[in-house]
């Protein structure tokens, strides 16, 4: 699994320190919720926050393979609710 940073467009394999972009992102949305996706013919996941989604789906559908959206989410340890509320980490 490896994550993309939309800033500085780099690609980050598991246990690589984030981008600073990334780290900021996660700070914006702490308690909020945060997506996961993996857009269709892309490998690497991407994350937005909630208001981001708005305006991209505002545009246009969204081609994706996978989605993740935790609610409630804990910067520190990169966790939120998932849609059956269970506490679930962004990176698994």
């Amino acid at each position: 699994m490896e994550y993309y940073c939309l800033t500085c467009r780099h690609v980050f394999a598991p246990g690589q320190e984030l981008c600073g972009h990334l780290q900021q992102l996660f700070t914006s949305v702490q308690g909020e919720k945060i997506w996961r996706i993996r857009f269709l013919h892309r490998f690497a996941y991407e994350f937005y926050s909630d208001g981001q989604i708005q305006e991209l789906i505002r545009d246009q559908p969204l081609m994706v393979s996978e989605v993740l959206c935790v609610d409630q989410f804990d910067t520190r340890t990169h966790t939120g609710l998932n849609a059956i509320g269970q506490r679930v980490s962004i990176f698994e």
